[in-house]
């Protein structure tokens, strides 16, 4: 073939790629919690959060959600405007990766032209948190089955069943139900239950989506419409759910419903569309493993989105923000004035901040650092058994770096021995006031160690 086509091909190649849009920065005035200016740095980048509670993080999900808006209400910045600053304006500011800043404040009605990647954001509301799960399976009231038809009528009201017309514009309640139907079982079914069983292993899948009307048993004029689901747990089935499963189990149900229909919904639009993922407080009721599961889904399944992470268990910060490429913030509660404000801290690695202290020529810091970081990435890649002993007693460092290279390809023991025998020369003589002299090379040395290792062990 000539050459020249193979470089025409390339130049067509290059020409379709369209970088895909990211959030930059993010900036709330007045707005909630944060009075005056508060300023988030995103970068571009995935980003995880952990918050205590009332310091603001909630504030910031809310600002995210208004971009899944069609129209802005016309009282949300009365509303939502800062208690101690009633009469100072109030806005939302983001800049996204492509130079846009869409600014949200008193006057925005609907999003304006230049904005038009947003669009998409109300037809899959990449928004998730705890209260939306808990509408698969709570309810204060005793019956046998969960009503999910406004559930699914909400998740699905934009989506495109024909080419420009949505599920929400059909009129007629026959022809509605038979398409809710038709996407529920042919769309839905299979990925959420492909959730269920790849990531939380679970021993129970959805076995069928029940869609019906049925008449209201105090007035009879009126038609309910009903969505139930049947539960199939060990090869029995199951209608009340919500009575049986236990919180780990309807936790990864309502997450797989959720997840899976975003997914979906998306892949019914247009290319350009911002690829956001949103979730605060997610996982209050899932155990340490299934936690570690949901970040397996968030890794392969929405790889190409820009995930949100918002936390007030410092638990879960501390276990996620090694194990995906994030910008990690803290924010705490400065209330030592008569107005509170958050104070907004950048979550650096152990690895970083031994550096900072290697420059500083502090090295007895950095090697406790150091230390530090090589047990968090070994603690990372090694599973909560592994862990322990045969007596179920915690394993010390040393134990730590026996049992990860036990378990590692001939690549990364290497890696793993050398580090081990720096932690004998170097980390812990510093790390316990020892005077023997030690060399600012080694340590430098060590750094470049762990840096590989933490890429090695997190492929």
């Amino acid at each position: 073939m000539d050459d020249r086509l193979n470089t025409l091909k390339v130049a067509e190649d290059q020409a379709d790629y369209i970088a895909p849009i990211k959030i930059n920065r993010i900036k709330l005035t007045n707005y909630k919690f944060f009075y005056g200016e508060f300023e988030l740095p995103v970068n571009g980048e995935n980003l995880l959060v952990y918050g205590e509670n009332g310091t603001g993080k909630s504030s910031i999900y809310k600002a995210l959600e208004l971009l899944t808006k069609k129209e802005i209400p016309a009282d949300e910045f009365v509303r939502s405007r800062n208690v101690f600053n009633p009469e100072g304006d109030t806005s939302i500011e983001i800049e996204f990766t492509n130079d846009q800043t869409y600014i949200i404040d008193a006057d925005t009605t609907t999003y304006p032209d230049y904005v038009d990647f947003l669009h998409g954001l109300s037809v899959f509301v990449p928004m998730l948190d705890y209260k939306k799960l808990l509408k698969v399976h709570y309810t204060i009231e005793n019956i046998e089955q969960i009503n999910l038809y406004r559930l699914f009528r909400t998740l699905l009201k934009d989506y495109e069943y024909r080419q420009n017309e949505k599920l929400s514009e059909i009129k007629d309640p026959n022809k509605y139900y038979e398409e809710l139907t038709r996407i529920m079982e042919d769309k839905l079914l299979k990925d959420i239950n492909y959730y269920l069983n790849k990531y939380f292993e679970s021993d129970c899948i959805i076995d069928s989506f029940d869609c019906r009307t049925e008449i209201d048993s105090e007035d009879d004029s009126r038609i309910i419409p009903v969505v139930n689901i049947t539960i199939d747990y060990k090869e029995n089935s199951i209608e009340n759910y919500h009575n049986f499963l236990n919180e780990a189990r309807l936790s990864a149900l309502a997450i797989s419903i959720y997840l899976s229909t975003i997914k979906t919904l998306y892949s019914a639009l247009k290319k350009g569309s911002l690829k956001i993922l949103v979730l605060d407080d997610l996982l209050i009721s899932l155990d340490m493993s299934n936690r570690l599961k949901l970040l397996e889904i968030l890794k392969n399944e929405f790889n190409d989105f820009q995930i949100f992470f918002f936390t007030h268990d410092k638990e879960l910060f501390e276990l996620y923000k090694n194990k995906m490429t994030w910008n990690k913030y803290e924010i705490y509660l400065d209330d030592t004035e008569k107005i509170p404000k958050a104070i907004l801290k950048q979550g650096k690695s152990e690895i970083d901040r031994a550096k900072e202290y290697y420059v500083k020529k502090d090295y007895d810091a950095c090697a406790l650092f150091l230390r530090k970081g090589f047990e968090k990435i070994l603690k990372a890649y090694l599973t909560p058994k592994e862990q322990r002993d045969k007596n179920c007693e915690e394993l010390n460092l040393s134990g730590l770096v026996g049992k990860a290279i036990s378990k590692s390809r001939s690549g990364n023991k290497r890696i793993l021995k050398k580090l081990d025998s720096d932690r004998k020369h170097i980390l812990n003589p510093l790390s316990h006031n020892d005077t023997r002299p030690i060399y600012s090379q080694e340590l430098k040395s060590a750094m470049d160690d762990l840096e590989e290792l933490k890429g090695l062990l997190t492929q």
